[in-house]
This record gives C-alpha cells, sequence and structure tokens, in this order.
C-alpha cells in the first residue's frame, strides 16, 4: 500500500517548489551592489534589506514545522508559493520606496521558510529510503543558484529588477496552479498505519531524549555555517574584494551563482561518504568552512579576484556539505511525529548565519574587515570543537548512507 502511495506523487513537483521558492530568495542578493550604485543604498542598508528576510523566515521556521506535521504538507506548499509570489511583486515596488525591498524580502522569508520545513518534509516523506534528505538539499540550492543568474542577467541587459522579479512571480504562478491539481498523500503514521522499515526512527512517534541530545548537541552547532558560508561567500567576498558598493554586476552576479551552483553540484558528489552513524561529514564541512574563511583574509589584505573565486568554490562546497550532512542527521533522528518540528529548528539555526554580512557592513564602519573574518574563524574552530566532542551521542554505524 505504501509503495502504491509513495508513487502516486512525484517528489520532484513539491521539488520545483523549493526551486521557486529558493529562486525567489536569493534573487536579490546579486543585485546589492547594483542597488547601492544605481539606487543609492549605501552598504549597510543593501546588506539589511538581504538580512531583513529572516523577519519573515525564523516565525515560518518556528511555526510551520508543528503545523505542517499536524494539517499536512500541501497547504503549506501552496502558502510558501503564494509569500514568494508577494516577495517578488513587494520587490517591484522598490523603484518607488526601500520599503517595498524590505516587505518583499519579509515575504520572501516567510515562502522559504515554509518551503524549507513543509516542501522539506514533504519530498522527504515521498522518497525510498533515505533519498529525500539529498533530494530536498539539491533542490534547495539548485534554487538558490538559478535565482541570481536570472536576475543578474536580465538587469545587465535591461537595468531593470522590476522585470527579474516579475519573471518570477508568473513562473511561480503558474507552478501553484499545478500544485493545486496535486494530491498529498497523508504519511502512514498520520493514518495509523505501521510505518515502513526504511523510514528514519521508525519505532516511536517522537523523537527520542538521547536523539534530542544528538541534535541540540551535535548537529545544531554546525548548523550556522550552512548558510554562514553561503552568505559569506556570495555577499562578503564581493565587498572584500573592493571599495564598499563597488563590485560589478557581473562579479556579485558570479559570486551567487559559483557559491549555490558549488553548493548544489557537491551534493551527489558526497552522498556516498554521507553515513548519519559517523561525524566525519560534518566535520568535513566545518574543515573546508575554516579553509574557505582564511582565504578571505586573504582575499581582504590583497583584494585579489583570483582568490575571491577560489573563495566562492570554498563557501559554496561548505555549503553544500554541511546542508547534506546536517538534514541527513535531523531527518534519521527525528521521529515521524517531529520531521517538521526539528527540520525547522535546524533551518532556524541554519539561518543565523544569514546575518553575518549585515554584521560585516557594521563592522567595516569601525574597523578592519580581516578582523571579522578572524573572528569567523575561530568561531568555526569551537563548532568543530563542539561536534567531535558530541560524537558520542551517535547510535552507531549507520544502517543506511543517503545513496539516492
Amino acid at each position: 500500500m505504501q509503495e502504491t502511495l509513495r508513487a502516486a506523487t512525484k517528489w520532484w513537483l513539491p521539488g520545483i517548489c523549493l526551486i521557486l521558492t529558493g529562486w525567489c530568495a536569493n534573487q536579490y542578493v546579486s543585485l546589492i551592489s547594483w542597488y547601492q550604485q544605481h539606487r543609492e543604498l549605501s552598504e549597510f542598508e543593501a546588506m539589511l534589506v538581504m538580512g531583513s528576510y529572516l523577519l519573515g523566515m525564523i516565525p515560518a521556521l518556528a511555526f510551520g514545522g508543528p503545523l505542517a506535521d499536524k494539517f499536512g504538507r500541501k497547504p503549506f506548499t501552496l502558502a510558501a508559493l503564494g509569500f514568494s509570489i508577494l516577495g517578488s511583486l513587494a520587490l517591484m515596488t522598490g523603484v518607488f520606496n526601500e520599503l517595498g525591498l524590505y516587505a518583499g524580502r519579509i515575504f520572501t522569508g516567510l515562502g522559504m521558510g515554509l518551503a524549507m520545513v513543509a516542501v522539506t518534509s514533504w519530498v522527504k516523506l515521498i522518497s525510498p529510503g533515505p533519498a529525500g534528505a539529498t533530494r530536498a538539499a539539491i533542490c534547495t540550492s539548485a534554487g538558490f543558484a538559478i535565482g541570481p543568474a536570472i536576475s543578474g542577467a536580465i538587469v545587465g541587459g535591461t537595468q531593470n529588477p522590476e522585470l527579474a522579479y516579475a519573471v518570477h512571480a508568473a513562473a511561480t504562478a503558474a507552478w501553484l496552479l499545478l500544485m493545486l491539481t496535486t494530491r498529498e498523500e497523508r504519511e502512514n503514521f498520520l493514518l495509523g498505519v505501521v510505518p515502513l522499515p526504511a523510514a528514519p526512527a521508525p519505532t516511536q512517534m517522537h523523537t527520542s531524549e538521547a536523539n534530542m541530545k544528538r541534535f541540540t548537541r551535535m548537529v545544531l552547532p554546525a548548523a550556522p555555517w550552512v548558510f554562514g558560508m553561503a552568505a559569506t561567500g556570495f555577499a562578503v567576498v564581493p565587498a572584500l574584494s573592493s571599495a564598499p558598493g563597488q563590485s560589478t554586476l557581473l562579479y556579485t552576479t558570479t559570486a551567487v551563482v559559483v557559491t549555490m551552483g558549488m553548493g548544489a553540484a557537491i551534493q551527489p558528489l558526497i552522498k556516498r561518504f554521507n553515513d548519519v552513524g559517523r561525524i566525519r561529514l560534518l566535520m568535513a564541512g566545518l574543515a573546508v568552512s575554516l579553509l574557505a574563511l582564511l582565504v578571505m583574509i586573504a582575499v581582504s589584505l590583497t583584494g585579489s579576484l583570483v582568490l575571491g573565486a577560489a573563495a566562492f568554490v570554498l563557501s559554496g562546497s561548505a555549503n553544500g556539505i554541511l546542508l547534506v550532512a546536517g538534514l541527513s542527521q535531523v531527518l534519521d533522528l527525528a521521529g515521524p511525529a517531529d520531521i517538521g518540528k526539528l527540520t525547522g529548528r535546524f533551518y532556524m539555526c541554519c539561518f543565523i548565519g544569514f546575518t553575518f554580512p549585515t554584521f560585516f557592513a557594521l563592522w567595516r564602519m569601525a574597523a578592519d574587515p580581516v578582523w571579522f573574518i578572524a573572528l569567523l574563524a575561530a568561531l568555526c574552530c569551537l563548532s568543530m570543537i563542539q561536534v567531535f566532542r558530541a560524537r558520542k551521542y551517535l547510535p552507531g554505524k549507520s544502517r543506511d548512507a543517503v545513496n539516492a
């Protein structure tokens, strides 16, 4: 029966929702320098607009997960698409007043937050075995890379960001209409049916105390670096390579596309190493993060665009590795009734890192930015130490690697 239900909805239908919401989330970030040069935003204001996304993201992650666990994923998937459309429409009003940019980013955060809990868990539940974590992570990262590529190309050719936002709104509205006709199969645990043996944590409805310790003491300390490295790679590195607001549209677009594209590209390559019974992938992601930060220090000292490109690649790699490693741990340890809730908490901690560019802009007003990157490197080392110490909370050798 379950296999029939799983086959009824193709995983890529909700998967494309992750791509569309990810597109919306990053379509502004490749335009940060453009807005400074053509719409007269300061570096701090441009970074603050980017960070205002969290005002929508955090409540969506906090409340969307438990509600999706209770009421189903489809309603919140549709809401995610709807908020993404509103986000693009509000960003279009930024041509008249910068408050439209803030409103657009907040709506965008609401859409992305709901997608990350509701759509991620939907993809996971209709995917065979442990494949859902990899599929959801790849779709999310692909959206993060596609969005800035499209907006950067459109603005580069037309000098009209409002057209880029309109393209996203139209594409998302079309997919929303299609998703209205898609059926959601309520998972077995909601129907009182015995779960599949391949499902994570199949023996209980809620997450065990031991797995909660694994979540809080091993997974969460690494989480801020998931999007911390992404945001630092595509927003801070271009700022390190030039004076405030002086990066070209081509370079800032390249920064986002390479960083997030690398995050998506590396995920299928690392799946063979993803054993949720070990910490090696989490530790590898943090080690790559540290290496990226050391390269950024060199960028700050030299202004080298070549070293900047290397930092994009390393930051994106760290993002992809940590996203797969962290999300796989969450989906493995979570009890069936807690998948949305713990996924939301995980992503809330991930998006702490999204504040790094705003703090960077504040720091640069008063001190040399190289010391900001050095501080991040020191904090990354502390995260590595905590994850290593928490390895005792692992359940032992994994039954499955995320190989789908």
